[in-house]
């Protein structure tokens, strides 16, 4: 197994690792915003926000394991319709678009951070603490470097590994 294989195998398991402990603090919260709501007619102003930013971090670090399991964008139609000679090349071009589309997106979401910070948003308050727009979302230009990543790593990963439980 090469380098880069490995380094995208421990990658794929911090992923995992993350979305994981994402969605069950994303349950526990949500759990304890309803138990508040119920027993004590309030709740905490911050959470419903942080949820939705948890959310977002949840959703695109799945979209880069996706793209890990070829699951993200196959010209299936394609793979399955091609001969079987074309298998390989297709999945080649797939790739290559996927890189090429990702970082194109990464470039945009990039700007969009930077933006973000020179304009000082603010996501959300928890209580005095001010949580910057640029760091709640940077998940976005991450995501789409993983989604690059996984991509052309996919190119190097032999035809058997390619596909894999989540």
């Amino acid at each position: 197994m090469t380098p880069l294989l490995k380094f995208e195998d421990l990658l794929v398991k911090a992923e995992k690792g993350a979305v994981v402990t994402l969605i069950f603090a994303m349950v526990c919260l949500s759990f304890l915003q309803v138990l508040l709501r119920i027993f004590f007619h309030s709740g905490i102003v911050w959470l419903d926000p942080l949820l939705r930013h948890m959310v977002l971090w949840a959703g695109l670090t799945g979209a880069a394991l996706a793209a890990r399991y070829s699951r993200h964008f196959a010209l299936e139609a394609f793979g399955k319709l091609a001969p079987k000679a074309f298998h390989r090349p297709l999945e080649v071009f797939s790739s290559l678009f996927t890189v090429a589309a990702s970082g194109l997106l990464f470039y945009a979401a990039w700007k969009f951070i930077r933006d973000e910070f020179t304009a000082g948003s603010v996501a959300f308050y928890i209580n005095d603490l001010s949580v910057k727009g640029g760091w709640a979302e940077l998940i976005i230009p991450l995501a789409f470097a993983l989604i690059a990543f996984h991509a052309l790593a996919g190119i190097f990963r032999p035809a058997d590994a390619a596909e894999g439980q989540f």
